[in-house]
């Protein structure tokens, strides 16, 4: 497959979305100090998300969420519909444990999705190792 594969072509409004989103994420204090930040921004995420192709899906049945350090690795390489799968989980996940959602959220998951979305749009380019 040729990169960046013009099917996942972002829109100059779709890619500045995902960076300015990512941008507040990065700038949200971890701990206390960003609960005010979460609920808006977690569902700012999930919009965007649906914008650029990234809807959520039916989650599958009976699946436990992997562990926080693979969802990472995951993140880096997924594809579309691995990424969109992520993005149901998370979703899942808010809603069923905001705790285990707030771990994620502190440590970057959401700009890793966003990250790899930007990488198969081809508006960046992937990161090596």
């Amino acid at each position: 497959m040729a990169w960046p594969d013009p099917a996942l072509a972002l829109s100059p409004v779709e890619t500045e979305m995902l960076r300015d989103l990512r941008g507040r994420l990065n700038r949200v204090p971890k701990g206390q100090l960003g609960d005010k930040s979460v609920a808006p921004l977690s569902k700012g995420f999930f919009d965007v998300c649906a914008r650029v192709g990234l809807p959520l899906i039916n989650p599958a049945p009976g699946l436990d969420m992997p562990a926080p350090g693979f969802l990472f690795e995951v993140a880096k390489a997924a594809d579309m519909e691995i990424l969109r799968r992520l993005v149901t989980d998370l979703n899942t996940l808010r809603q069923a444990e905001p705790f285990s959602f707030r771990h994620l959220f502190d440590n970057g998951l959401l700009q890793a999705i966003a990250t790899r979305r930007l990488v198969l749009g081809g508006r960046e380019q992937p990161v090596e190792g």
